[in-house]
């Protein structure tokens, strides 16, 4: 995995729509590199913004980063911004969270639930059980 990083200082108030130029405008772009796995943009404050893309392969990085750099000088001036400060590099530690797809049915349903909780003694003695409200959600978890 390897790892460009950018960091923009832009004009005043800008930093909106340089983030929508960005996702209409670069990433769609990223996507067609081969080896692209993700990008990050983030407002660092005081009308900087920093921009984290990783990629398989340092070859990819290299398409990648001569993407964003086209991207900049082509797309960018409009926001006035100060040519960023770059670094590129293999990424040594890199860990995420399993990826979780969660699924959820409209609205609560009625189920019928069999109590055997000793603290509902009373619901357990008349009959064992009671209509309850669930939510229906389905997880799965990708590795």
């Amino acid at each position: 995995m390897h790892a460009v990083f950018r960091r923009y200082r832009i004009r005043l108030g800008a930093v909106e729509a340089a983030a929508e130029r960005a996702h209409d405008g670069l990433v769609p772009g990223l996507r067609r590199v081969p080896g692209f796995a993700a990008y990050y943009l983030v407002h660092a404050g005081n009308d900087t913004l920093a921009s984290i893309a990783l990629f398989q392969t340092e070859e990819s990085a290299a398409v990648g980063e001569r993407l964003l750099n086209d991207w900049f000088r082509h797309d960018w001036p409009v926001f006035q911004a100060v040519p960023p400060e770059l670094t590129r590099g293999a990424v040594l530690v890199h860990e995420e969270l399993p990826r979780v797809a969660v699924a959820v049915t409209s609205g609560p349903r009625l189920e019928r639930r069999n109590w055997s909780d000793r603290r509902l003694n009373r619901e357990r003695r008349s009959g064992g059980d009671r209509r309850v409200a669930t939510a229906a959600v389905s997880v799965s978890a990708t590795p």
